[in-house]
């Protein structure tokens, strides 16, 4: 189309919807900041429906960046936020990041991954040992938090989340509004 004809066709289209509602109707995309408060409300409501011995792992897409929450029934919950044992070289955290995630109260990773035998107390990963009753409110701005400020999700649309149990059943959290990620990895 000539460009003398959209300028007409747009000359056109002020005139009829001058003094009326947009040609668009749809509801408009909340802002990044209302986008992440709604997301954190649909986070809690995925942490309350896990179970003794499944975890959810929410990640930045494209990356192996995450927090993980696994539910450990009478004795809690643990969260962990990915250390840079499980990041590639290019994509390690900066000292920026290490302080952010101290402030925000995780504590620093212990052990290394091929470290022999397993630390109950520890984690190769930043990490929380969350008695009973969970601050499950709490948690789940954590992990917001994390995700935005440390690891550079700019928007929840930008994640996408895995969610098994200790057995291998997969759990779906529809209601979180992110994708499933496609391949299934335990961190």
């Amino acid at each position: 189309m000539p460009e003398d004809a959209l300028q007409s066709q747009g000359n056109q289209s002020k005139k009829r919807t001058r003094g009326r509602s947009p040609l668009v109707s749809a509801p408009r995309q909340p802002s990044t900041l209302d986008a992440w408060k709604e997301f954190s409300g649909r986070l809690l409501g995925a942490l309350q429906g896990l179970e003794e011995d499944e975890w959810l792992v929410l990640n930045v897409k494209g990356t192996n960046r995450y927090v993980q929450f696994m539910a450990q029934g009478s004795y809690g919950m643990r969260a962990e936020s990915v250390s840079d044992f499980y990041l590639a070289e290019d994509e390690h955290l900066d000292e920026d990041d290490y302080k952010a995630l101290i402030k925000l109260g995780w504590h620093a990773p212990t052990n290394l991954p091929d470290q022999f035998g397993y630390d109950p107390d520890g984690s190769p990963n930043y990490f929380l040992d969350l008695a009973q009753p969970v601050p499950l409110d709490d948690v789940a701005i954590l992990g917001v938090l994390t995700l935005s400020n440390v690891h550079g999700a700019s928007h929840p649309g930008r994640l996408e989340y895995k969610a098994t149990s200790i057995d291998g059943r997969s759990i779906r959290f529809p209601h979180l509004g992110l994708r499933r990620a496609v391949a299934e990895a335990s961190h």
